[in-house]
């Protein structure tokens, strides 16, 4: 395996994948759909497109590479705080069966583009107190609108506040939005089934053990929503993909400076950008692929020429020697898509998956000098 592929590089394993899928889906309790956010690993919709769940998609790129995986339209919850007339007319095109409305001009321009008998079914994004959503009043004068058109089928409410939330501050989400949706629909004597909830649920991506089998808080999520009179879409990204990747790089140079030994490898917080964000402190679950005897503490840092390009400040590790690789876990979700790629014109890592035992590539490593100039 090492052999064949050149680092840096993600490798995705697509049966771990539907398993987690599958076994959250049975903690779930009848009245609630998962909905894959497919922003934490767009890869993973090779192998989770023909499951029994909903996709959200938050982009236009996102909606073409679903229409590439010929994901069915019917599974797609056409989301994103940009939306344009052409960028709806597009979801519209393709027969996305659900789109969120954030705003008064998502409303207007999707009612522009229905004529005739056509519908579409929509839910309404309420505001969590920032630039997602629509505050209560806009929500309010939304429905005013909505019960005017008969070209327009309202599925529910959207709601999400964020992720990697207590289940304490989640079942308060969950009271809150079940209120206010329950007064919605007496005030305007309009009829809906759904909540669109993201319940932002844990993922401990520093835990060294092998942490994707803990699913305490969903269980206790499912024990607070399973008698709503409400059908619960339950939005999930990170929870899901977390634990289906690894990332390999390889240690290029070796120095003690000050005391302190320094391991440099050909990635960086450019491909593990999520764990950047916070990671200098933490100890990531990072292993030597071929391990040698003895133990020593190590600072990693990647190959940008920047002193932020810290991976970890201190971790033991069997002893380390150039040209060891280095694996990464808990690298399933963000990581693959949100680092800052372009920084120093390094070639994108090439992105592998497993399935069955057998390893094919989903993406060649790519230059990026040729956009940087």
């Amino acid at each position: 395996m090492m052999q064949k592929y050149s680092t840096p590089y993600y490798l995705f394993d697509f049966d771990m994948a539907v398993q987690r899928v599958n076994e959250i889906k049975s903690r779930l309790p009848k009245n609630a759909t998962l909905c894959y956010a497919i922003k934490s690993n767009a890869f993973l919709l090779y192998a989770l497109k023909d499951e029994d769940i909903l996709f959200e998609v938050c982009s236009e790129g996102e909606l073409e590479i679903c229409k590439n995986l010929s994901v069915a339209p019917s599974k797609i919850v056409f989301s994103g705080v940009m939306k344009n007339k052409e960028m709806i007319q597009n979801a519209l095109s393709y027969g996305v069966k659900t789109i969120t409305i954030e705003s008064h001009s998502h409303l207007d321009d999707l009612i522009s583009l229905l004529t005739g008998e056509k519908t579409q079914e929509i839910i309404l994004r309420f505001s969590s107190g920032n630039q997602f959503g629509m505050s209560q009043d806009d929500v309010f004068d939304a429905v005013k609108k909505i019960v005017q058109h008969k070209n327009l089928i309202l599925r529910g409410i959207h709601y999400f506040s964020g992720t990697q939330k207590k289940i304490s501050k989640i079942k308060d989400e969950v009271i809150f939005i079940e209120d206010f949706c329950k007064n919605l629909k007496a005030k305007f004597s309009i009829d809906f089934s759904d909540i669109e909830f993201g319940p932002g649920l844990t993922f401990d991506y520093f835990a060294q053990e092998d942490y994707s089998a803990r699913y305490d808080d969903l269980t206790s999520f499912s024990e607070c929503i399973e008698k709503s009179d409400f059908n619960y879409v339950v939005e999930l990204g990170r929870f899901v993909a977390s634990p289906c990747g690894e990332y390999f790089t390889s240690v290029c140079d070796k120095k003690t400076t000050d005391g302190i030994n320094y391991l440099i490898v050909d990635g960086g917080i450019n491909h593990v950008n999520y764990y950047g964000q916070v990671m200098a402190m933490k100890k990531p679950p990072v292993e030597v692929v071929n391990k040698n005897n003895g133990d020593e503490d190590y600072c990693i840092c990647g190959s940008l020429c920047t002193t932020a390009d810290v991976i970890t400040r201190k971790i033991t590790l069997p002893k380390v020697e150039i040209g060891d690789v280095l694996k990464f876990r808990n690298i399933g979700a963000y990581s693959v898509t949100e680092g800052i790629y372009l920084f120093l014109s390094h070639d994108l890592p090439a992105v592998v998956a497993k399935k069955g035992g057998d390893f094919f590539i989903l993406r060649e490593s790519k230059p990026t000098h040729i956009l940087n100039c």
